[in-house]
């Protein structure tokens, strides 16, 4: 290592640090006041989320988009720093070394190994395999085995400043920032990699790193043998937990618990039980111990529900907790807690349906394949806007016929469980619009995600003969679609316009459609609680909703409503001619028994 350590080459490098802290502040305060780093943050965070309200974060996000735009090189290659440096002449060795640091200035990503003392902290280069030296004081032990990107200036005695912000990644996030290295070889100046990485780190929500304190605050004792700290999420949890003590805050900190499952914080929470165990603190040890049970009850309900990419999880959380024990980061007792917990809850495992009786399932049974045997008759040979109409009439029934059959007890022990259909789009379409209709008809719940690859997904869930007929109803109404937009393409209205007026007529017809069907969902819906059901049937829907509310919770989900201020062009003719579609049939038909 070429830095030998000695109190007076530490105290030259922090003069250097100083001095290039100088001269990124005036750059910084110019960036900012152009406005062109709100421009960026709007544009990482429109369509995906809402802009943050926590402090830290809306400080971590500015500097991530003022990082970006200092290094982000013009046609002739320069950057902003660049031409800062271009423009000057250092006047003194300190000037000089600061300059030379920052055109070498380069992106790293980079794993914490351990703290060297009160002013070094040694990391692994994830590129080069290289080990790295950085000045700093501010990361804590507890960031040991964290990775995150780095944007470094070397200094001649070995040692990097860091000139760009503290966050840390989680491991899909790093795998993501590893495709853009080449193996052996360095980021260089890794624009490409730091465009992609800032903008999922905005989009994913930005992770902070473990710091000593910091004049921003949210920091607390947390060990007595430590300085004051700033805790992670699972640790400000832990604490919130021995807190509550079992009064009435605990229910909302379970709350907070659920919302925050994730494969990372089950690894997270097992980890801080080990070390809680190793240093033998035993509320420590038992809080974790909660928060890991609540993180993997969590996500085996995702994916008992069917929600997308929560049945591998357990998996690979499991495998990344024997990468840390394998590496030294985590100690042994994180495995057999995880492996306790996994033989008490997993992703196979039925609900439990309590007392339900054996009639009450043969009923929902009976049901169900009712619904599938319709599918068959209907979908598999495409359908009608009428044709699903009638469906909807007839799954009306059976979904009445069963209410009957029950009372509340039996509703309260139901099982409940998710549909999720893929899309296979990454834009929304006029057929979402019929998602919310179609669930309150089957008096579900319902939500739409985007997967891990882009694309969007509907989530349906509730009682399991209300999930399945929500699940028939939109695939009965997405073959509709494709019949009726197929023959609207051949309608006169269409074959008189030309390329870019029939994609608007088409998206116009599909809208009026949506309209139209969902008018009519909403009739039938009216007329199911007006007369020819008995009240008893309609007494157990607030029942049903309440049991889907209270599983809703238990799989600490957090929902936002979108909106969108973009207008568009609609061929009003094409509206009517799908209004009229959507419109054109009463749903008296009744389909084969």
């Amino acid at each position: 290592m070429p830095l030998d350590g000695t109190q007076t080459e530490l105290d030259a490098d922090f003069e250097i640090l100083e001095a290039i802290g100088r001269i990124m502040d005036g750059l910084t305060e110019k960036c900012v006041r152009s406005g062109v780093c709100d421009k960026t943050i709007r544009r990482w965070l429109a369509g995906h989320r809402d802009s943050p309200d926590d402090r830290h974060e809306q400080v971590a996000l500015m500097a991530l988009a003022n990082d970006l735009e200092l290094f982000t090189p013009s046609m002739s290659g320069k950057t902003a720093v660049d031409r800062l440096l271009d423009s000057r002449r250092p006047e003194t060795n300190l000037e000089r070394a600061a300059f030379a640091a920052l055109r070498a200035a380069r992106l790293h990503l980079v794993r914490i190994v351990e703290r060297d003392g009160s002013d070094l902290v040694v990391m692994q280069d994830l590129a080069t395999q290289d080990s790295l030296m950085l000045l700093d004081s501010r990361i804590s032990p507890l960031a040991a085995g964290s990775a995150t990107a780095m944007r470094l200036c070397p200094l001649a005695s070995g040692s990097h400043v860091l000139i760009s912000p503290l966050f840390a990644m989680d491991e899909d996030t790093l795998a993501d920032a590893l495709t853009f290295v080449r193996p052996g070889k360095s980021l260089g100046h890794g624009h490409r990699c730091a465009t992609n990485l800032y903008r999922d780190i905005a989009r994913r929500d930005y992770r902070p790193m473990p710091t000593f304190a910091s004049p921003l605050g949210g920091t607390v004792l947390f060990d007595d043998e430590q300085d004051e700290i700033e805790l992670t999420e699972m640790q400000r949890l832990g604490v919130r937990w021995l807190l509550a003590d079992g009064g009435d805050d605990q229910g909302e900190v379970a709350a907070d618990i659920r919302r925050a499952a994730s494969r990372d914080n089950l690894v997270d929470a097992c980890g801080w039980f080990a070390n809680a165990a190793s240093d033998r603190r035993e509320n420590m040890m038992q809080a974790f111990a909660h928060i890991a049970e609540i993180h993997m009850e969590t996500l085996c309900l995702r994916a008992q529900t069917g929600m997308s990419g929560s049945a591998e999880m357990l998996d690979k959380a499991q495998s990344q907790i024997a990468g840390h024990v394998k590496a030294g980061r985590m100690h042994a007792a994180a495995t057999d807690l995880f492996a306790r917990l996994r033989l008490r809850w997993s992703v196979d495992k039925p609900r439990d349906q309590g007392d339900a009786g054996a009639t009450d399932r043969a009923e929902l049974d009976r049901v169900i394949q009712r619904i599938i045997a319709l599918r068959a008759k209907t979908i598999d040979r495409g359908c009608t806007e009428q044709e699903a109409m009638a469906a909807a009439a007839k799954v009306a029934q059976l979904l009445d016929r069963y209410d009957l059959s029950l009372d509340e007890l039996a509703v309260r022990k139901s099982e409940c469980g998710g549909a999720t259909i893929e899309t296979g789009r990454r834009r929304r379409a006029p057929i979402d619009a019929c998602v919310q209709p179609v669930a309150d008809f089957c008096d579900c719940t319902a939500w739409s995600e985007e997967a891990p690859g882009g694309e969007l997904r509907v989530v349906f869930f509730g009682l399991k003969a209300d999930v399945e007929a929500a699940r028939f109803l939109h695939d009965m109404i997405e073959a509709a679609f494709e019949t009726e937009s197929a023959a609207f393409r051949r309608s006169k209205i269409y074959q008189d316009l030309y390329g870019g007026e029939r994609r608007t007529a088409l998206n116009s017809f599909q809208i009026g459609l949506a309209g139209g069907i969902n008018r009519k969902l909403n009739t039938l819906k009216n007329a199911r609680g007006a007369g020819g059901v008995a009240s008893s049937g309609f007494d157990l829907v607030a029942v049903k909703h309440a049991v889907v509310d209270d599983e809703v919770d238990k799989l600490g989900l957090s929902f936002r409503t979108k909106t969108t201020s973009s207008r568009r062009y609609v061929d009003s003719e094409a509206y009517d001619a799908g209004k009229a579609a959507g419109a054109l049939f009463e749903p008296h038909g009744s389909l084969a028994r």
